[in-house]
């Protein structure tokens, strides 16, 4: 099991992002948590859709479609370490 944390910019405020990394017999994702902006724990997942490009979960909260790219970066460069 593979772990790191990113903060990342959400709208004027930086949040920290814990990701861990979930192999299971066909695929690999991400499983992360961070807080809300009422400070209430929140987790949701991201899957590897091509090489070096990972998307949300659908249903996932809807802010988090606004930074799936940099998400996505931060387990890409990461990856590449």
């Amino acid at each position: 099991m593979e772990r790191f944390t990113k903060e990342i910019k959400v709208g004027d405020e930086i949040k920290l992002f814990e990701f861990t990394r979930l192999r299971n017999t066909n695929s690999v994702k991400f499983f992360i948590t961070s807080k809300d902006s009422n400070n209430k724990p929140i987790s949701f997942s991201l899957k590897e859709k091509e090489s070096n490009n990972w998307k949300l979960f659908p249903g996932s909260l809807r802010w988090l479609y606004d930074i799936e790219e940099e998400l996505s970066d931060a387990i890409v460069s990461t990856r590449q370490i």
